[in-house]
């Protein structure tokens, strides 16, 4: 054992530990140093993405497709001989649609203008004299609403080109003088 210690305090010094291999990382900090620069350069010579720009005219015209507007559906004057007096209804019915569905709309009206107006007719004649005096004309309303939404009805969303019905006029003549 005397003699292993010998032999280790013979050897020369350097021999037990490496050395670092400087030339080694100073060419690996130079090549690091200029890709660094070189990217950095890439990057502040490019002008990066293009800013993104509304169009102003593309949200107007995509706004202006959805608002309502109201379309004829009849004027007409229809019948009701429920109270023993035969009236006549002289009466405007309109249906609120958006924009967009303004030519499907108006040529499914124009196409199915004797239906609509025969079941139409229909309301008035079963309809009760006190659903014909009511201030809003709810029930009235209500029933049109469903007969128009089911003959027009719905787009390829499946949602009803029909939002909504209104009878803007609805006056009472008496028929029997």
């Amino acid at each position: 054992m005397a003699e292993e210690n010998n032999d280790a305090t013979n050897a020369p010094e350097g021999a037990g530990k490496k050395k670092l291999p400087i030339k080694t990382a100073i060419i690996l900090a130079v090549a690091l140093l200029i890709e660094g620069v070189a990217i950095s350069a890439v990057f502040i010579m490019a002008k990066g993405p293009e800013p993104i720009r509304a169009d102003a005219g593309l949200a107007e015209d995509l706004a202006d497709e959805e608002k309502q507007v109201e379309v004829l559906v009849i004027a007409e004057k229809f019948q009701n001989t429920r109270t023993g007096r035969s009236y006549l209804y002289d009466t405007e019915i309109y249906v609120m649609i958006r924009k967009k569905h303004m030519d499907n709309v108006e040529a499914s009206i124009e196409g199915m203008q004797a239906q609509l107006s025969t079941e139409i007719a229909t309301i008035f004649r079963r309809a009760e004299p006190s659903y014909l005096m009511e201030p809003e004309l709810a029930t009235l309303t209500r029933q049109v609403g469903a007969v128009v939404i089911d003959k027009i009805g719905d787009d390829s969303d499946s949602q009803p080109y029909v939002l909504g019905t209104l009878i803007k006029k609805c006056i009472r003549i008496r028929a029997d003088m």
